[in-house]
């Protein structure tokens, strides 16, 4: 019997891009069982664009909700859903026509899977190709065998790119619908810890458009960021004994760094409230690492965002060599 998977594809002022995310599930050599499409409080008219489409071979249900997110948006759909297995699909992003028949495998294989995800290509906004199997060509390792690899780095385990057990994500509780970034490898994370196997499947299944309108770009991701970071450091502390140094060794640089990154291009680009919020992050994750009089020593010539851009500019007009910062997010450390 094959088995019984319900795609959730949540929508947010989506229209230029949700023909295209629907088309990818009406392609998929394993049909769903259902799909259904989330309205978070749209406002440009997104599911009028479903009118356009030709009929499914499956039930399409429509939920409409006031804005409360893609966390929340997710949720709602899966208490809805009558499939055993769940998976989920981003307005933007597009699946390959094997996408649900390759990850649903392993999870029909073996009960303890309870996700199954993939690698991933890459496009632009106007969907061109900008990277094929990116996890690859990042050098991001799966899959994950411990805790500690779980969270020293971005997992990189996309929503769009996974199909779960639905009976693994009631346990676990679903999406945090506080964050508003993060959320995947928050609940990543509490697969992980509860036992729950995951399989990697090392091709990419699946076209991850990253553009600028993308919700990595706004301040509701920094403050996901330090509410994520709070939550791992709450249940993850550094212990002596064993000599897991989980926050001040993984969590607290692996936050650093991409705070600091944003506050170099918050600078570069003039965006000084945004450098504002990033200098906080930064300041918040150092003071979390290990003490070093060479880290207090370097935080001191940032802490103003004019006066480090000015820093940047002279640093690029000097001579390759000459320069004191290479690539300011590595060697500020």
């Amino acid at each position: 019997m094959q088995p019984r998977i319900s795609v959730i594809l949540p929508v947010f002022n989506g229209r230029r891009f949700l023909c295209g995310a629907v088309r990818s599930v009406l392609a998929q050599s394993l049909p769903p069982c259902e799909l259904i499409v989330v309205d978070d409080g749209s406002t440009d008219g997104s599911l009028e664009e479903l009118d356009a489409l030709p009929p499914a071979p499956f039930p399409v249900r429509v939920l409409r909700q006031a804005n409360a997110g893609q966390s929340a948006a997710r949720n709602a759909a899966a208490r809805e859903a009558t499939g055993e297995y769940l998976a989920f699909l981003d307005q933007d992003d597009a699946w390959y026509p094997r996408h649900l028949e390759e990850l649903a495998a392993p999870l029909a294989a073996n009960p303890a899977v309870g996700w199954a995800y993939c690698d991933f290509d890459e496009m632009d906004l106007e969907g061109n190709l900008v990277t094929r199997a990116f996890l690859k060509n990042q050098g991001v390792s799966h899959p994950k065998r411990t805790i500690y690899e779980c969270v020293e780095g971005d997992l990189m385990v996309l929503p769009s790119a996974s199909v779960m057990r639905r009976d693994a994500f009631e346990q676990v509780g679903g999406f945090d619908e506080a964050l508003s970034g993060y959320e995947d490898d928050d609940l990543f994370v509490r697969f992980f810890r509860l036992g729950w196997e995951h399989a990697f499947v090392d091709r990419p299944l699946l076209r991850f458009r990253i553009h600028a309108a993308g919700s990595s770009a706004s301040s509701r991701f920094l403050e996901s960021r330090l509410r994520y970071a709070a939550k791992l450091a709450a249940i993850l502390p550094d212990d002596s004994r064993m000599f897991r140094y989980y926050v001040s060794d993984a969590i607290a640089p692996r936050f650093f760094l991409t705070s600091l990154d944003d506050y170099v291009r918050a600078c570069s680009a003039r965006d000084w409230e945004g450098a504002r919020l990033a200098l906080q992050s930064v300041n918040h994750f150092a003071a979390m690492r290990r003490r070093s009089l060479r880290l207090r020593w370097k935080m001191s010539w940032i802490q103003s965002p004019r006066l480090f851009r000015f820093l940047l500019a002279f640093n690029d007009r000097l001579p390759y060599r000459a320069r004191f910062m290479r690539n300011p997010t590595v060697t500020l450390r």
